[in-house]
């Protein structure tokens, strides 16, 4: 089975499917987008080209190009060899089977490749009949805007054909993102949606209001994490704080006891390091704050 990655067959030109299916055009794909309705998969792929020539990520004659490598079909993908196809349709597993599993099935030698949030993708490929060469890649919104991919294979997908998604997807500028094994949510959202339980409790026991939520997290913990990831924070104010926190908090907020064995293991202990991990932070922050004052200077000057 072979990937080459100059034909791409695009399931569903939807909001995501649009942006997604212009991302290989963009970056030098054949793409065959298979839709029902040509005129409204139209209308959002020149919104999508659009919105990646406003904001910079690309020129005319790129997007010229671009246009030149695509085609539309309201079925198959045509006769031609197709590398990869690339499913974004509504979160219905039955939907997305029976749809991949008629182009997969035209096109024997294609790696799969969902969209897909939140079904299984080893159930997707067993309900598709195409367990052995499908994968998970999950775009975030808005894809064109946002660089990682997540790609997880299913139970019955070779190492090799995800390693080749991932490289396929490095060759067209995304930053991927492999899982070693299929989790429900996979990682972004289990992330996403444990802050997102976390803060609805907040709100819905009077802890504070949405917009103090949104403030706390926007201006400071997402700001921080920009800098240093979670591992990389635990690392710089240490493991054994955060140790003792968890075992006072964890309790409250799972049924974890403590930390599973602390975090010492995972998280950088190196103090060069360290040093420029801090370096980083601080100075990022520091910016920040002086644009922050600067601004409020200039804003005080005209009242």
């Amino acid at each position: 089975m072979t990937l080459a990655g100059e034909h791409v067959a695009m399931v569903g030109a939807g909001l995501m499917g649009s942006q997604i299916g212009c991302e290989y055009a963009l970056g030098g794909c054949k793409v065959s987008w298979i839709v029902r309705d040509r005129e409204g998969a139209e209308r959002r792929i020149e919104q999508a080209l659009a919105l990646a020539l406003r904001r910079g990520l690309t020129d005319a004659g790129e997007l010229a190009r671009a246009r030149e490598r695509m085609r539309f079909t309201d079925g198959d993908a045509g006769p031609e060899e197709v590398g990869l196809i690339v499913e974004s349709l509504p979160e219905d597993i039955e939907l997305k089977a029976s749809v991949l599993g008629e182009v997969c099935a035209s096109h024997p030698e294609a790696v799969a490749a969902s969209n897909t949030s939140s079904i299984s993708i080893t159930a997707l490929g067993e309900a598709a009949g195409v367990g052995e060469r499908i994968l998970g890649t999950h775009y975030w919104n808005p894809p064109l805007l946002m660089p990682l991919v997540e790609v997880v294979a299913g139970e019955r997908t070779p190492v090799e054909l995800r390693e080749r998604v991932v490289a396929l997807l490095r060759a067209i500028g995304k930053r991927p993102v492999p899982l070693e094994r299929e989790v429900p949510g996979l990682l972004w959202n289990r992330l996403q949606l444990a802050l997102l339980r976390e803060c609805l409790w907040l709100v819905n026991n009077g802890v504070a209001s949405p917009e103090t939520i949104d403030a706390v997290m926007r201006d400071g913990l997402a700001g921080r994490w920009r800098l240093t990831g979670p591992f990389e924070t635990v690392g710089l104010g240490g493991a054994r704080t955060f140790d003792a926190i968890a075992a006072n908090l964890f309790p409250l907020l799972s049924d974890a006891e403590d930390a599973g064995g602390g975090f010492a293991a995972h998280v950088p202990t190196d103090p060069g390091l360290l040093e420029r991990l801090r370096e980083r932070r601080d100075g990022a922050l520091a910016a920040e704050l002086r644009a922050e004052g600067a601004k409020f200077d200039r804003e005080r000057e005209h009242r």
